[in-house]
């Protein structure tokens, strides 16, 4: 697992891709030990400039 802000992720991509689609997902889950977590997934779709 990779934790990034929104900001980060962004930066990412930042003056080599083109952001086609964005989306960040906010929901409570458990984590792989089974512990309820909040999360942020980001869904990116990019093309390369």
């Amino acid at each position: 697992m990779v934790f990034l802000t929104k900001e980060q992720v962004l930066s990412l991509f930042k003056d080599r891709f083109e952001i086609i689609e964005f989306n960040e997902v906010e929901k409570n889950g458990k984590t792989g030990l089974g512990k309820i977590k909040h999360w942020h997934i980001y869904n990116v779709i990019a093309k390369k400039k």
